[in-house]
């Protein structure tokens, strides 16, 4: 007799589920306030808007960097741009770069150390020809003081604003304002409210105090991330020693409607004169971003700087001078863009406040929350079980539409933000619940009961295995009594062709069918071969097929496997694309190598397109008849196994011997790099790109011949169905076209023959990174290590054709792989 299972009754569901709830929003349980920012970030993007505002962005940006130099400059750059745009009449200057020690120049210390050796010398100043060397050196040394110059600018601006920094953390103990420097004591406020109210910081960096003295004030530029690292708000104040210092963006304000740090009022709100800011019990402004980068007027500081842009456009104006140049500007997550520069994100919180643009939690609405969620709960546990499954999925979503609708409406149009995940949780995974246990529970739990005779299935099986679809040939025979002899044989002629076409385990699943009616021939020795076939074979339409490790062939088996009209004979190895097999062309009599590809990973909808594709890729390579790339001589699928044929070689690929244990000779490197080049040029003069030159895809034979494999995968350039490019090949052998995802050439070839060739001269990756994404950016932004670093004895030629394969620029690389080859001829030819 079986035991009765009792179930929990639905309301006892809905009230357990409501209070789980509720206690995840009381508490603030991270995962469901994880999925609560997800909503508050799409709700932000329907926010955005573009509100006048009069905060202009001087960017430190990629023009300017290419035109001035690298960073950092010389600060001349920098007072030079606060002067210019204090004559334009800009009403406050934000310098959102932090300098923190005093300019190193050794050219002024040089110049300071000659001046004092002049003033040593007596009577300097009455020889004539003296003073004027001294005056000559004060003058000089005056030109490179870039410190004295940004100080005496921002003295003269009178209305730079400046950042500093602060560690987070616990503050040490003692007097708070003990060894405080008068500058930040100047630039915050005695903090009145209790310490777990602020944010807390251990230490303070700020500017140094040569720049301090002349600044109009000091704002700190910490932002914390939420939970899940995006920025969300900004710490309004943080407090350090007993006192709070301002944000940066919150001192700008301040200081543009003319006020200062002792007219702050915080209480329930943060008040400034007439502005009222609402904060959290951290003091913390919640960021209302108006768009994604670009949303605020951008001018390059190079055009700045040079006059290109009309004075007017900085009249009165809050100008902020920050970074935005790749791999110098600080990116931030937020909430509409992944990558999104900090001098934006203070410009949206100085917008905000000016605008009085907030987003808040208004003060009721923890309890318009809570009585959301125990509506839904008695909807739930006293409602849903009164209706029918129809008229409750109605009444849910209606309900759903309303709550997600209102808190939607006020977050963008009055900037309240209601948590609507808890309770659209509750009341969605309530009902799913509920009505999953009414369905099993009052659900017929009799079996179906089969109408078709045996007789028309036995016929039908016999039909379908006739025309070859033996899967609907076993779903007939199934529906027949498998205790019957008849049915038995008929069974077990559909599993040996299973066997016939590969299909293993398809053929044991229907020995296992008969064996539940006993033994039957020898289906047991069948089933235990096949069981080692399944786990180790390729095999159309069965689960090995997603087998990384499958293979073809059958240990014990007394036929030979066979791919097309090959005969397979053993395993050669094993790659990345599938496994190569030794096969032989009965027809000629003639020794090949069989590669097979994988398409497992390959997603259903797309499987057709890529067998395509590869099948013209194959075409292409098939094309290609050069002494330095292997011939490939047919290509076809089998069973839903693609492979193609290709020429027989006996020797090893060069990653055995790029290794600094196993380096060839230079002269014998050249030639193999020559070689592989002189290939490439051919292919590429037909139209085909390999994209995936590696030490692994090069073939040194036993006679010496060095062989590019793996056109297979190549794509043919005119007929290619990517018009922007892919992310092909190894990591550390890609290009920068390549890694950048752009449309690639042969010259993308040709820059990862120069990684190979790096590796083979010095043992060592051209580029490295602890990780995929570092090595990726170090490819596409960084120099390669240098060859006289792992080679300090190499030929200039050598390092001059290496260095020209690996330009970034693909139009300063070489062009052809026929200019790697006569370079390469030349330099053989000053070696000797």
């Amino acid at each position: 007799m079986k035991r009765k299972v009792n179930l929990l009754p639905d309301w006892l569901i809905g009230v357990l589920l409501t209070l789980i709830i509720l206690g995840g929003l009381l508490i603030g349980w991270s995962p469901l306030q994880t999925l609560e920012y997800k909503t508050y970030d799409l709700r932000t993007k329907f926010r955005q808007q573009k509100a006048s505002s009069p905060v202009v962005i001087v960017a430190i940006d990629d023009m300017s960097i290419a035109n001035i130099g690298r960073w950092p400059w010389p600060r001349g750059y920098i007072a030079a741009m606060i002067d210019q745009l204090a004559g334009y009449g800009a009403k406050i200057i934000g310098v959102n770069v932090l300098y923190t020690e005093p300019d190193l120049n050794s050219g002024l210390a040089e110049l300071r150390a000659l001046r004092g050796e002049v003033e040593k010398l007596p009577n300097y100043q009455r020889n004539a020809q003296l003073a004027n060397i001294y005056n000559a050196l004060v003058q000089a040394e005056m030109r490179l003081d870039n410190d004295a110059m940004l100080s005496a600018s921002i003295a003269a601006a009178k209305n730079v604003i400046l950042p500093l920094y602060f560690d987070i953390g616990e503050q040490q103990t003692g007097n708070p304002d003990e060894n405080l420097p008068d500058y930040l004591k100047t630039n915050s406020a005695a903090a009145l409210l209790p310490s777990d109210m602020y944010i807390q910081a251990r230490k303070a960096t700020p500017p140094i105090p040569e720049f301090v003295s002349g600044t109009l004030a000091l704002g700190h530029l910490n932002l914390i991330a939420d939970e899940d690292g995006t920025i969300r708000r900004d710490p309004l104040f943080i407090q350090y020693m007993g006192r709070v210092y301002p944000s940066f963006a919150l001192h700008v304000v301040m200081k543009y409607l003319n006020y200062s740090v002792a007219d702050v009022k915080i209480a329930d709100r943060i008040n400034i004169g007439k502005v009222s800011i609402p904060q959290d019990r951290k003091q913390m402004m919640l960021i209302s971003y108006n768009g994604k980068f670009g949303t605020f007027p951008y001018y390059s500081f190079f055009d700045v700087i040079n006059s290109k842009v009309p004075p007017e456009t900085f009249k009165d104006k809050i100008v902020l001078i920050g970074h935005t140049a790749t791999g110098i500007a600080t990116l931030e997550v937020t909430p509409v863009e992944p990558n999104f520069p900090t001098i934006e994100v203070e410009a949206n919180i100085i917008e905000n406040i000016l605008n009085r643009n907030f987003i808040s939690r208004p003060e009721w609405a923890l309890y318009a929350e809570l009585g959301i969620i125990v509506l839904f709960g008695v909807f739930l546990s006293f409602f849903i079980p009164r209706f029918k499954a129809g008229i409750s999925a109605v009444i849910a979503a209606v309900l759903l539409l309303i709550w997600n609708g209102v808190a939607i409406y006020f977050f963008v149009v009055n900037g309240y933000w209601l948590r609507m995940l808890h309770p659209t949780l509750l009341l969605g995974l309530g009902y799913t619940i509920i009505m999953s246990k009414r369905y099993m529970v009052t659900e017929k739990k009799k079996e179906l009961v089969e109408t078709d005779s045996i007789e028309t299935n036995k016929m039908l099986g016999l039909s379908f295995q006739g025309q070859g679809m033996l899967d609907l040939a076993f779903e007939k025979f199934r529906k027949c009594p498998v205790d019957d002899d008849a049915v038995k044989e008929l069974m077990y002629n559909l599993a040996l062709d299973f066997e016939r076409k590969r299909m293993f385990n398809k053929a044991a699943a229907v020995y296992e069918h008969i064996l539940k009616a006993g033994n039957f021939k020898d289906i047991k020795e069948r089933i235990k071969k096949l069981k080692v076939a399944g786990e180790t074979m390729i095999f159309g339409g069965g689960v090995g097929a997603t087998k990384k490790d499958a293979t073809v062939l059958m240990e014990g088996s007394t036929t030979t496997p066979t791919l097309g009209r090959y005969e397979v004979q053993k395993e050669l190895g094993r790659g990345a694309m599938g496994i190569v097999y030794l096969g032989k062309d009965p027809k000629i009599n003639r020794l090949v190598a069989i590669k097979t590809i994988r398409f497992d990973e390959v997603e259903q909808s797309q499987l057709a397109e890529t067998k395509k594709r590869f099948f013209r890729e194959a075409e292409a390579a098939g094309t290609l008849s050069h002494p330095n790339i292997v011939t490939i001589y047919d290509a076809g699928e089998d069973y839903d196994v693609a492979y193609v044929a290709m020429e027989l070689l006996e020797g090893k690929d060069l990653s055995d011997i790029s290794s600094k244990e196993n380096k060839l000779p230079l002269k014998e490197v050249l030639r193999i790099i020559s070689s592989v080049a002189d290939g490439l040029d051919y292919a590429h003069s037909k139209g085909v790109v390999h994209r995936d030159i590696k030490p692994a895809n090069i073939m040194l034979i036993k006679s010496g011949e060095i062989k590019i494999t793996d056109f297979g995968i190549a794509r043919v350039m005119a007929t290619s169905s990517t018009q922007t490019g892919l992310v092909l090949g190894t990591p550390s052998y890609m290009s920068p076209e390549q890694v950048l995802g752009k449309k690639v050439d042969g010259r993308s070839d040709l820059f990862s023959l120069g990684v190979v060739s790096f590796e083979l001269l010095t043992g060592e990756k051209a580029f490295k990174g602890d990780s995929i994404a570092t090595l990726m950016f170090n490819i596409a932004n960084t120099p390669p290590l240098t060859l006289e670093e792992f080679y300090p004895d190499i030929p200039q030629c050598c390092v001059s054709i290496v260095g020209k394969m690996l330009a970034k620029d693909a139009e300063t690389r070489y062009q052809r792989g026929r200019e790697v080859v006569n370079d390469i001829n030349l330099c053989m030819k000053e070696l000797g």
